[in-house]
């Protein structure tokens, strides 16, 4: 009888184990898998045409003229439930829901697609660019705004972001090269406090958006870098 009982309590042990490093293990793993498209995004760019890659950049830069042009403000990813902008500009771009970059955040370890538009269809696969912010290939007058949930149980995303200080570097994959940029700002916002996330006349910003605090809606935290490479 105490034999079977031991068994019982050995088992609820490892149970209770099992659910408190699951959420690490499946995060670690995610993380990895995420890498690794990362790496094939990177791969696969190496493989494509010169004029392939021209021609869809060419599209992007012409959308960011049009947005930088009819600029109507941002809107928050993780409560308006928007749709982009049907900018004349941006009828050629390339919105259809594949990888379009990535981001490599070095102090956080994190490398992590990015894709056009912030639904939560992209916010659950990666970081997604907001809508009436600039795409993320850089260039004068362009300010993208990227979005990632802050952890998702199993993926980390913008879990960390806090972390991130003024000094601080990360990178944006496109195409065609590799951005730099550093940031210069971190501040926490209301969700309808979008001033600093305007594109500034002569300058390359992108802007790192996620909700605040942890495991909760009522704020942002907002990382700003400016392009140094």
């Amino acid at each position: 009888m105490m034999m079977r009982k031991n068994k019982w309590i050995l088992l609820l042990f490892i149970l209770g184990l099992l659910i408190i490093v699951y959420p690490h293990i499946a995060q670690f793993i995610n993380n990895q898998l995420q890498k690794s498209q990362v790496n094939q995004f990177k791969n696969e760019a190496q493989l494509l045409t010169p004029q392939f890659i021209f021609e869809k950049l060419e599209a992007a830069r012409r959308c960011n003229e049009a947005i930088f042009k009819n600029e109507e403000g941002l809107h928050d990813p993780f409560t308006d439930g928007y749709n982009r902008d049907d900018y004349e500009g941006c009828k050629d771009a390339p919105m259809d829901g594949n990888h379009f970059a990535s981001i490599e955040i070095p102090k956080l370890s994190l490398e992590i697609p990015i894709y056009l538009g912030a639904s939560e269809n992209e916010l659950s696969k990666g970081i997604g660019q907001v809508e009436g912010s600039s795409l993320p290939v850089g260039g004068l007058s362009t300010h993208t705004v990227l979005a990632g949930h802050r952890g998702m149980g199993t993926k980390a995303m913008f879990r960390q972001l806090d972390l991130i200080q003024p000094g601080d570097t990360f990178y944006i994959y496109t195409l065609e090269e590799k951005l730099q940029y550093e940031v210069f700002d971190v501040e926490v916002i209301l969700p309808h406090e979008t001033e600093n996330l305007g594109i500034n006349e002569g300058k390359d910003l992108a802007s790192l958006i996620t909700c605040h605090p942890y495991r909760a809606n009522s704020h942002r935290l907002v990382v700003h870098g400016e392009r140094v490479k």
